[in-house]
């Protein structure tokens, strides 16, 4: 956990539900009265008065002396504790990038890349446990449930100590929950909600990518090492959103994860990443791309090159463009054969200017991108 957590978000931490929420966790006992709860310790030597709602007059007169006797019963800062408010109903992946970095900051482009990289992996997560079956390359084009999922995925602030980004997943609590106790999700993660599966999802997925690069590092395994864990989450995808998340010098980085107070699970070890693993799952994701091509990807962009024998016929092209629907918006060049009338298209295509899609499955060797099986070609009227 982290133990410096900065300034806290007053917002969240003054929410009533929350409050009852990390009162109830903390085995304090709720007795109603006029215009709010009486909040009793277990030991009755406290007791803190919580409103019913932030309308009430001097609602935050009534959470500022809450936050002081809580400080005092716990023996912790009120920051501290007003951050636990705040996350009480969410699961939170903590992200140490770079922990020799001057704290609480981080060269520009590496922060850029590091913040890219933990929205490619919390969408990995998302993506897997969406999904009928496990691939070794997610597909392009991601399920509704995974993007709907992200739409309520939210940064937290970054802290001291390296550079620590943070995410939340809020978690659902169980209806009629008047008591709390510590469960087990990693036996019964079926029954859990989609957001929190995609939390364990996540951890499981990330610990499993770091042993098979121990594997690779210390037995001399060879790609197996990361195909045969597929079935656990261990993807091209999530491969290198992780290598994202040190410098690229070099370095450290070490991934924390709390649980929402609303389900609570036994605390675990973080995963740490050092410099030799990052190596590994770089090029594990690039051999994985490599093997399995990404079915259903739609390609956007213009024609740049043309190339077949004789008049007539079949030809080659390639497109620079991207891959509609993927968060990678990186431009690409992408080759591809097309029948004879496709070709025309493309050709004409080439001469005005237009922007054109295609459909198929997208192959990585080397350096290049093949479309195999292309379909429904068409040339766009509007501009990319």
């Amino acid at each position: 956990m982290i133990t410096n957590p900065g300034g806290f978000h007053v917002t969240q931490a003054s929410d009533p539900q929350r409050i009852s929420l990390y009162l109830t966790s903390h085995g304090w006992s709720p007795h109603e009265e006029e215009g709010g709860t009486l909040w009793i310790a277990h030991d009755e030597s406290y007791d803190v008065f919580v409103p019913r709602h932030r309308q009430m007059r001097g609602y935050l007169s009534h959470i500022g002396t809450l936050l002081k006797t809580l400080s005092v019963a716990e023996g912790r800062s009120e920051a501290k504790i007003s951050l636990e408010i705040s996350i009480s109903d969410a699961d939170v992946q903590y992200v140490h990038t770079d922990p020799e970095a001057d704290p609480g900051t981080t060269p520009i482009d590496e922060g850029v890349r590091a913040f890219e990289s933990l929205r490619q992996w919390v969408l990995s997560g998302a993506v897997f446990a969406s999904a009928e079956r496990p691939k070794v390359v997610q597909p392009a084009r991601k399920p509704a449930r995974a993007l709907e999922f992200m739409r309520n995925v939210r940064l937290g602030p970054t802290f001291e100590g390296s550079y620590i980004l943070t995410a939340y997943i809020p978690i659902p609590p169980r209806i009629g929950q008047t008591e709390i106790e510590v469960d087990d999700p990693f036996v019964r993660a079926a029954s859990q909600p989609f957001e929190r599966r995609v939390s364990l999802k996540l951890r499981e997925a990330t610990k499993e990518a770091v042993v098979a690069a121990d594997e690779v590092i210390q037995r001399r395994e060879g790609i197996e090492a990361f195909t045969r864990r597929a079935e656990k989450g261990v993807n091209a995808n999530l491969c290198e959103a992780l290598t994202g998340f040190t410098t690229r010098e070099g370095g450290e980085a070490c991934i924390d994860f709390s649980w929402a107070l609303s389900r609570p699970v036994t605390q675990v070890a973080p995963i740490t990443l050092n410099r030799d693993q990052v190596t590994v799952l770089k090029q594990a994701a690039q051999e994985m791309r490599a093997a399995a091509p990404e079915d259903d990807v739609t390609v956007v962009g213009a024609v740049v090159r043309l190339h077949r024998e004789g008049a007539f016929g079949p030809g080659e092209i390639s497109i620079a463009g991207i891959i509609e629907g993927s968060a990678n918006e990186r431009l690409r060049r992408i080759w591809l054969d097309l029948a004879e009338d496709d070709y025309s298209q493309a050709t004409r295509a080439h001469d005005n200017g237009a922007t054109v899609s295609v459909t198929g499955s997208l192959v990585r060797r080397g350096n290049r991108y093949f479309l195999k099986n292309p379909s429904t070609f068409t040339v766009r009227p509007d501009a990319p």
